[in-house]
């Protein structure tokens, strides 16, 4: 018979051996993540090159892109253009600012996403109505 002391032993080193196939596991763990962080770079990369290869990227450098969603680029240029004009101007004569200005995008309808951002400038106060169909700056 096992007296008290010798069973606290074993318990204890099947503790102890428990303790370090965790450690153990954590590590694999860790290995895994990063090899799985690795394989979704390289998915990712490899899916931008067939985009590009079928002609559905654009594949112009980062520095010529108009960022969108937040970055503001287009929303920015037709403040510049409404400000720097001495009348309201439509979505065309703000359109054909944006080419001048190289700050047209990929969109398939440029018209439709000049009319779009003049509209969310016009709901955040920025651009107003002066007329059908003409915008101004607030305030001007």
């Amino acid at each position: 018979m096992t007296s008290t002391i010798e069973f606290i032993a074993n318990v204890q080193a099947e503790v102890d051996s428990f303790q370090n196939k965790i450690t153990e596991m954590e590590s694999r763990k860790a290995d895994i993540n990063s090899e799985i962080s690795e394989f979704r770079s390289e998915i990712k990369r490899r899916n931008d090159l067939l985009l590009v290869w079928e002609g559905k990227a654009d594949v112009q450098p980062k520095e010529k892109r108009i960022v969108r969603r937040g970055g503001g680029t287009m929303k920015n240029a037709i403040v510049e253009i409404l400000g720097s004009s001495s009348q309201a101007l439509n979505a065309n004569e703000v359109l054909a600012g944006l080419v001048s200005r190289n700050v047209t995008g990929s969109a398939k309808n440029p018209l439709g996403s000049v009319r779009n951002t003049l509209q969310i400038l016009k709901k955040q106060g920025v651009v107003e109505s002066a007329g059908v169909g003409l915008f101004r700056l607030s305030g001007k």
